[in-house]
């Protein structure tokens, strides 16, 4: 009569097959996980490279002298304070914009088409996406063109003065 211990027959030490088979399926686990961390260190930088704070890309050809047409409203208040897309903190009181149209960093002459007033700002968000909604302004930007909260949208025409990395052009 074999009186064995219960969990002596659970060794490994005692069939050979068995502890190749554990080595092997643990030598594979380990190969796969190092795989796929070595996989996720390769593909992370191409994940984040969308719009990050330090992404300036925007759709079309943008140069210091381009000009659009299209419509131009302005932020709620309930965006003062909070980040914009470049990392910088929105205020109304600033001439800052958001545009999908054009890079972040670009400077811009915002001119109400109805008022003739105009006023210089920087893109330093994303938006709006909204029909021939071309760029969102601050407050203060939309009260020196004169668009104001009871029209809310304006027409106007938005030309470069200079992009990221560009130097400024003439403003006429």
């Amino acid at each position: 009569m074999n009186h064995r211990h219960p969990a002596a027959s659970l060794s490994s030490s005692h069939d050979p097959l068995r502890s190749a088979y554990a080595r092997s399926s643990i030598a594979k686990f380990i190969w796969t996980i190092l795989l796929a961390g070595l996989v996720s260190l390769a593909v992370a930088p191409t994940c984040f490279s969308g719009s990050s704070a330090g992404d300036t890309s925007a759709s079309g050809n943008v140069v210091p002298g381009k000009t659009l047409r299209g419509k131009a409203t302005y932020y709620p208040d309930g965006l003062n304070g909070h980040p914009t897309a470049s990392g910088d903190t929105f205020h109304q009181s600033d001439h800052t914009a958001a545009s999908n149209k054009l890079p972040l960093g670009t400077a811009v002459k915002i001119t109400n088409l109805k008022t003739g007033k105009s006023t210089d700002v920087t893109v330093t968000d994303r938006g709006p996406a909204l029909g021939r909604r071309k760029i969102d302004l601050s407050k203060k930007a939309a009260k020196d063109i004169g668009l104001t909260p009871k029209e809310g949208i304006a027409p106007v025409k938005i030309k470069v003065t200079a992009t990221p990395g560009a130097e400024a052009v003439p403003v006429r």
